[in-house]
């Protein structure tokens, strides 16, 4: 499989591997950038993202090694709620790519002796090449990104977003149904407080499907999801 190597100063000419020579002006346009909210992302980004995805995979599963992909880099982990799926997959994965994994969560001592968001993230961006953060406040990750000199993911914002998360539920309806368009998908639960299917909402507005919520008035979600798409009824009891 070919690799090319990135123009974007912010990612230090790493390698990537991908299905294609080359990349296209839309593909470059996601090099070095933070990961805040799927807002960000066009329809061919995803098919991008996923294409890569699909081939990393298969990769694995026939124990083909990834780990001279991000040989010397480090991925700071920062993690001001407890969390054991995210964390534990963004390391599984960064180590998976040949990268090393650095920690820093509520305990640490800096965060007891008041240390700034801000300055929590300038401080673990100077030791790595890219920072995951997850934060209980809404916003905050798209804060502290002003702060961050290294490409910021957002691993959760409080009841804000959870874009990787949203990736990963689109890219297993892809791989166990072949396909996102036409299909009916009806989210259940408590919308108002689940980041998670805020982003995913706003992703799935990006195909054809028929978007349905069933949910107790008392957890509508906040969000007007008309306001995204015209393929979107709403249940209420």
């Amino acid at each position: 499989l070919p690799r090319i190597r990135c123009d974007s100063t912010s990612n230090y000419g790493k390698d990537v591997l991908l299905p294609a020579a080359s990349l296209t002006p839309k593909e470059r346009t996601l090099a070095g950038k933070h990961v805040l909210s799927v807002s960000m992302f066009s329809k061919e980004q995803l098919n991008e993202i996923f294409n890569v995805a699909q081939t990393m995979r298969a990769r694995v599963t026939k124990d083909r090694p990834l780990d001279d992909l991000l040989r010397g880099k480090v991925m700071a982990s920062v993690f001001y709620e407890v969390s054991t799926r995210t964390s534990c997959s963004f390391a599984a994965a960064m180590q998976r790519l040949g990268g090393r994994v650095i920690y820093m969560d509520e305990t640490s001592s800096s965060v007891k002796k008041g240390e700034t968001l801000e300055d929590s993230i300038l401080v673990m961006a100077g030791y790595s090449d890219v920072v995951v953060l997850r934060h209980p406040e809404p916003g905050a990750v798209s804060k502290a990104a002003h702060h961050c000199r290294k490409p910021l993911i957002n691993a959760g914002d409080g009841i804000g977003e959870h874009p990787t998360q949203a990736l990963l539920d689109i890219f297993t309806i892809r791989e166990e149904i072949g396909t996102v368009n036409g299909l009916t998908i009806t989210m259940v639960g408590d919308l108002k407080h689940g980041r998670t299917v805020h982003s995913l909402a706003r992703l799935l507005t990006l195909y054809n499907v028929n978007l349905r919520t069933s949910v107790r008035r008392v957890w509508a979600c906040q969000i007007k999801l008309r306001s995204w798409s015209r393929h979107v009824r709403n249940l209420l009891f």
